[in-house]
């Protein structure tokens, strides 16, 4: 079986989760238990860790200037990444009067979602696109992670930061595109917080 089915598997469940017709509770769950089924496919990817790996950090803050730069200076994209994350905040902001909500969703951002979203975008996506090239493989999995979390011109953006993310791990290994993706959305998650 090749490795290629577990993200097509992974990006299936994670479409399923968000357009399916069910009460924003259940979708709450259904998130969290497609993370967790997505776990193991850890044991598939490499964890190497190059001891540079604190340069990652600065590399994914140009990212994001340059993320930030292409929304500002290209007005279509950046109302449409406005948009993005007013549905992040409105979506949230209901999801935490869920039961449970607010832990669900802190450990789904802060610990699954980084973990999960490096293994299976990164650690075996990317990897298994390298045979086409190192290019198709930055565009291509980046440009699936990009539209995964927003299917319009708000994913340019998400876009250069996945080819961030791509670009730290193919550079500094799996561990460091999961901390720096995990500072991402705990950076996120105190902007919803507060």
């Amino acid at each position: 079986m090749s490795k290629l089915l577990i993200p097509i598997l992974f990006a299936a469940a994670v479409i399923t989760v968000a357009y399916i017709n069910v009460p924003l509770c259940i979708k709450v769950v259904a998130g969290l238990v497609v993370y967790i089924l997505f776990l193991p496919a850890g044991l598939l990817t490499k964890w190497r860790l190059d001891r540079r790996f604190p340069l990652a950090f600065l590399i994914y803050f140009l990212t994001l200037v340059a993320a930030g730069f292409v929304a500002y200076v290209i007005a279509p994209i950046g109302e449409e990444y406005r948009k993005i994350t007013e549905a992040q905040r409105q979506f949230f902001t209901e999801a935490y009067r869920c039961p449970g909500g607010f832990f669900i969703l802190t450990i789904q951002a802060l610990l699954l979602a980084p973990l999960v979203e490096e293994i299976i975008f990164r650690g075996i996506l990317f990897e298994e696109l390298k045979r086409l090239g190192l290019p198709t493989a930055y565009i291509l999995s980046s440009l699936i992670f990009a539209l995964l979390h927003w299917p319009g011109l708000g994913a340019l953006p998400i876009f250069i930061m996945a080819l961030g993310l791509a670009y730290i791990y193919q550079k500094f290994g799996l561990p460091a595109s999961v901390l720096v993706h995990f500072l991402q959305n705990s950076l996120a998650q105190l902007a919803e917080v507060s």
